[in-house]
């Protein structure tokens, strides 16, 4: 039986930020800072997960990457 999950409903202004945070991330060549700006994405978007969801640092990184 496959799981079904509800959408994640993620507010525009969440959204924008992201974006923003995204092309810091792509625009900085400090891999410390560019770590830093990951940990602080992670923090935005689990504020607006379920309580259970898991989002490690290297997920926020593979997102990145997959949204260059």
């Amino acid at each position: 039986m496959p799981i079904t999950r509800k959408p994640l409903e993620i507010p525009p202004e969440v959204a924008r930020q992201f974006a923003a945070k995204m092309q810091a991330f792509h625009a900085e060549y400090s891999p410390l800072k560019r770590d830093e700006i990951a940990a602080d994405t992670r923090h935005l978007l689990l504020q607006h997960m379920p309580k259970s969801a898991k989002l490690r640092l290297a997920d926020v990184l593979e997102l990145f990457e997959l949204m260059r």
